[in-house]
Protein backbone atom coordinates (compact mmCIF):
# COMPACT_ATOMS: atom_id res chain seq x y z
CA UNK A 1 0.00 0.00 0.00
CA UNK A 2 1.29 3.47 -0.92
CA UNK A 3 0.19 6.43 1.21
CA UNK A 4 0.85 10.17 1.24
CA UNK A 5 1.89 10.48 4.90
CA UNK A 6 3.32 7.60 6.89
CA UNK A 7 3.92 9.39 10.21
CA UNK A 8 0.31 8.98 11.46
CA UNK A 9 0.59 5.23 10.84
CA UNK A 10 3.82 5.00 12.82
CA UNK A 11 2.32 6.95 15.73
CA UNK A 12 -0.85 4.84 15.58
CA UNK A 13 1.11 1.58 15.72
CA UNK A 14 3.15 2.92 18.64
CA UNK A 15 0.00 3.93 20.48
CA UNK A 16 -1.61 0.54 19.87
CA UNK A 17 1.49 -1.26 21.09
CA UNK A 18 2.03 -3.05 17.78
CA UNK A 19 5.07 -4.92 16.56
CA UNK A 20 6.41 -3.42 13.33
CA UNK A 21 9.54 -2.38 11.44
CA UNK A 22 10.44 0.94 9.80
CA UNK A 23 13.02 1.63 7.11
CA UNK A 24 13.69 5.11 5.82
CA UNK A 25 15.72 6.29 2.83
CA UNK A 26 16.19 9.59 1.04
CA UNK A 27 13.20 9.02 -1.21
CA UNK A 28 10.77 6.88 0.73
CA UNK A 29 9.79 5.32 4.04
CA UNK A 30 8.55 1.76 4.53
CA UNK A 31 6.64 0.01 7.31
CA UNK A 32 6.44 -3.76 7.63
CA UNK A 33 3.60 -4.81 9.95
CA UNK A 34 3.47 -7.85 12.20
CA UNK A 35 1.43 -9.61 9.48
CA UNK A 36 4.16 -8.79 6.92
CA UNK A 37 2.07 -6.19 5.08
CA UNK A 38 4.09 -3.34 3.59
CA UNK A 39 3.19 0.35 3.64
CA UNK A 40 5.16 2.89 1.62
CA UNK A 41 5.40 6.65 1.73
CA UNK A 42 7.06 8.60 -1.09
CA UNK A 43 9.09 11.61 0.00
CA UNK A 44 9.92 12.49 -3.56
CA UNK A 45 6.96 13.18 -5.85
CA UNK A 46 8.94 12.10 -8.91
CA UNK A 47 9.91 8.87 -7.16
CA UNK A 48 6.33 7.87 -6.42
CA UNK A 49 5.27 7.49 -10.02
CA UNK A 50 7.63 4.61 -10.71
CA UNK A 51 7.66 2.37 -7.63
CA UNK A 52 6.26 -0.45 -9.77
CA UNK A 53 9.69 -0.64 -11.45
CA UNK A 54 11.27 -2.12 -8.30
CA UNK A 55 9.10 -5.23 -8.53
CA UNK A 56 9.54 -5.49 -12.30
CA UNK A 57 13.34 -5.28 -12.09
CA UNK A 58 13.58 -7.76 -9.23
CA UNK A 59 11.33 -10.24 -11.04
CA UNK A 60 13.34 -9.89 -14.26
CA UNK A 61 16.73 -10.28 -12.59
CA UNK A 62 15.65 -13.28 -10.51
CA UNK A 63 14.20 -14.89 -13.62
CA UNK A 64 17.53 -14.32 -15.44
CA UNK A 65 19.47 -15.92 -12.57
CA UNK A 66 17.14 -18.91 -12.48
CA UNK A 67 17.61 -19.47 -16.20
CA UNK A 68 21.30 -18.68 -16.65
CA UNK A 69 22.84 -19.02 -13.20
CA UNK A 70 25.06 -16.65 -11.27
CA UNK A 71 26.72 -13.66 -12.92
CA UNK A 72 30.44 -13.05 -12.69
CA UNK A 73 30.88 -9.27 -12.76
CA UNK A 74 33.07 -7.57 -15.33
CA UNK A 75 36.52 -6.64 -14.03
CA UNK A 76 36.31 -3.90 -11.40
CA UNK A 77 36.85 -0.39 -12.78
CA UNK A 78 36.57 3.05 -11.16
CA UNK A 79 33.44 5.14 -11.61
CA UNK A 80 35.65 8.14 -12.47
CA UNK A 81 39.07 8.06 -14.12
CA UNK A 82 41.40 10.78 -15.45
CA UNK A 83 44.43 11.04 -17.70
CA UNK A 84 46.86 12.99 -15.52
CA UNK A 85 48.95 13.95 -18.54
CA UNK A 86 46.11 15.42 -20.59
CA UNK A 87 46.84 18.82 -22.16
CA UNK A 88 43.97 21.03 -20.98
CA UNK A 89 44.83 23.65 -23.59
CA UNK A 90 43.07 21.38 -26.08
CA UNK A 91 39.35 21.83 -26.68
CA UNK A 92 37.31 19.20 -24.85
CA UNK A 93 34.00 17.54 -25.68
CA UNK A 94 32.03 14.92 -23.81
CA UNK A 95 30.05 11.99 -25.18
CA UNK A 96 27.43 10.62 -22.81
CA UNK A 97 25.77 7.19 -23.05
CA UNK A 98 22.00 7.59 -22.91
CA UNK A 99 20.36 5.84 -19.94
CA UNK A 100 23.62 3.96 -19.51
CA UNK A 101 23.01 1.53 -16.63
CA UNK A 102 19.41 0.93 -17.70
CA UNK A 103 20.43 0.27 -21.30
CA UNK A 104 23.32 -2.03 -20.33
CA UNK A 105 20.97 -3.99 -18.05
CA UNK A 106 18.60 -4.43 -20.98
CA UNK A 107 21.24 -5.35 -23.55
CA UNK A 108 22.67 -7.98 -21.20
CA UNK A 109 19.21 -9.47 -20.72
CA UNK A 110 18.90 -8.66 -17.03
CA UNK A 111 15.70 -6.68 -17.60
CA UNK A 112 13.01 -7.42 -20.17
CA UNK A 113 11.88 -5.32 -23.11
CA UNK A 114 8.71 -4.46 -21.20
CA UNK A 115 10.61 -3.26 -18.11
CA UNK A 116 13.09 -1.32 -20.22
CA UNK A 117 10.34 0.52 -22.09
CA UNK A 118 8.45 1.28 -18.87
CA UNK A 119 11.60 2.74 -17.37
CA UNK A 120 12.30 5.16 -20.20
CA UNK A 121 8.67 6.11 -20.82
CA UNK A 122 9.07 9.29 -18.77
CA UNK A 123 12.07 11.58 -18.34
CA UNK A 124 11.44 11.97 -14.61
CA UNK A 125 12.02 8.24 -13.95
CA UNK A 126 15.82 8.52 -14.13
CA UNK A 127 16.29 8.56 -10.36
CA UNK A 128 14.05 5.58 -9.78
CA UNK A 129 15.68 3.63 -12.63
CA UNK A 130 19.03 4.00 -10.90
CA UNK A 131 17.53 3.10 -7.52
CA UNK A 132 15.93 -0.10 -8.80
CA UNK A 133 19.32 -1.31 -9.99
CA UNK A 134 21.49 -0.05 -7.11
CA UNK A 135 19.14 -1.63 -4.56
CA UNK A 136 19.57 -5.12 -6.02
CA UNK A 137 20.65 -7.39 -3.18
CA UNK A 138 21.46 -4.44 -0.95
CA UNK A 139 21.51 -4.85 2.85
CA UNK A 140 18.39 -3.24 4.36
CA UNK A 141 18.39 -1.87 7.91
CA UNK A 142 15.08 -1.61 9.79
CA UNK A 143 14.20 -0.03 13.10
CA UNK A 144 12.32 -2.72 15.02
CA UNK A 145 9.47 -1.73 17.33
CA UNK A 146 8.21 -4.25 19.90
CA UNK A 147 4.88 -3.52 21.56
CA UNK A 148 5.08 -0.03 20.10
CA UNK A 149 8.52 0.76 21.55
CA UNK A 150 11.76 0.96 19.58
CA UNK A 151 13.82 -2.13 20.35
CA UNK A 152 16.80 -2.42 18.01
CA UNK A 153 18.05 -2.17 14.45
CA UNK A 154 17.79 -5.23 12.25
CA UNK A 155 19.90 -5.69 9.12
CA UNK A 156 18.48 -8.05 6.54
CA UNK A 157 21.26 -9.88 4.76
CA UNK A 158 22.08 -8.76 1.28
CA UNK A 159 21.98 -11.05 -1.73
CA UNK A 160 25.38 -11.42 -3.38
CA UNK A 161 23.84 -12.96 -6.52
CA UNK A 162 21.76 -9.84 -7.09
CA UNK A 163 24.61 -7.54 -6.09
CA UNK A 164 26.83 -9.16 -8.72
CA UNK A 165 24.30 -8.28 -11.40
CA UNK A 166 24.43 -4.62 -10.40
CA UNK A 167 28.23 -4.69 -10.27
CA UNK A 168 28.35 -6.21 -13.74
CA UNK A 169 26.08 -3.46 -15.07
CA UNK A 170 28.31 -0.78 -13.58
CA UNK A 171 31.68 -2.25 -14.55
CA UNK A 172 30.50 -3.14 -18.05
CA UNK A 173 29.56 0.52 -18.53
CA UNK A 174 33.00 1.63 -17.39
CA UNK A 175 34.46 -1.03 -19.66
CA UNK A 176 33.04 0.85 -22.66
CA UNK A 177 34.68 4.01 -21.30
CA UNK A 178 38.00 2.16 -20.95
CA UNK A 179 37.85 0.84 -24.51
CA UNK A 180 37.30 4.35 -25.87
CA UNK A 181 40.05 5.78 -23.67
CA UNK A 182 42.56 3.26 -25.00
CA UNK A 183 41.67 4.10 -28.59
CA UNK A 184 41.92 7.84 -27.95
CA UNK A 185 45.33 7.47 -26.26
CA UNK A 186 46.76 10.89 -25.33
CA UNK A 187 43.59 12.63 -26.47
CA UNK A 188 41.62 10.97 -23.68
CA UNK A 189 40.87 13.38 -20.83
CA UNK A 190 38.67 11.50 -18.36
CA UNK A 191 35.45 9.63 -17.84
CA UNK A 192 32.77 10.40 -15.29
CA UNK A 193 30.51 7.35 -14.84
CA UNK A 194 28.90 7.08 -18.30
CA UNK A 195 30.34 10.18 -19.95
CA UNK A 196 33.78 10.33 -21.58
CA UNK A 197 35.67 13.56 -22.25
CA UNK A 198 38.41 13.98 -24.83
CA UNK A 199 40.12 16.34 -27.29
CA UNK A 200 37.39 17.49 -29.63
CA UNK A 201 38.23 16.45 -33.19
CA UNK A 202 36.03 14.86 -35.82
CA UNK A 203 38.12 11.69 -35.78
CA UNK A 204 37.97 11.38 -31.99
CA UNK A 205 34.20 11.84 -32.02
CA UNK A 206 33.96 9.09 -34.60
CA UNK A 207 36.10 6.74 -32.49
CA UNK A 208 33.98 7.30 -29.38
CA UNK A 209 30.56 7.13 -31.00
CA UNK A 210 31.33 4.09 -33.15
CA UNK A 211 32.47 2.11 -30.10
CA UNK A 212 29.35 3.10 -28.18
CA UNK A 213 27.08 2.22 -31.09
CA UNK A 214 28.83 -1.12 -31.61
CA UNK A 215 27.31 -2.24 -28.30
CA UNK A 216 23.82 -1.15 -29.30
CA UNK A 217 23.98 1.91 -27.07
CA UNK A 218 22.91 5.46 -27.89
CA UNK A 219 24.71 8.68 -27.04
CA UNK A 220 24.52 12.45 -26.89
CA UNK A 221 27.06 15.28 -26.81
CA UNK A 222 27.78 16.67 -23.35
CA UNK A 223 29.13 20.21 -23.15
CA UNK A 224 28.15 21.01 -19.56
CA UNK A 225 30.71 21.45 -16.80
CA UNK A 226 33.66 21.15 -19.18
CA UNK A 227 35.39 23.98 -17.33
CA UNK A 228 35.28 21.96 -14.10
CA UNK A 229 37.30 19.05 -15.50
CA UNK A 230 40.69 20.69 -15.18
CA UNK A 231 42.38 19.78 -11.87
CA UNK A 232 42.87 22.71 -9.50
Amino acid sequence: MIIKDIKPFIEMYKGLGKNFKVRESVNYCEIITSTNDKIYHNKNDKFGGGLYLFKMVNNDVNKYLEEYGEVEPYDELPVNFSNRDYDYEKKIVGIDINNAYWSVAHLKGYISDKTYKKGIAKDDLKQIRLSTLSSLGKVRVYKVFTNGVYSHDEALNGNSRLQNVYLDIRYSTYGVMLEIARELKDDFCCWKTDCIFFHDTENNRTIATEIIESYGLEWKVENKNISKLKPK
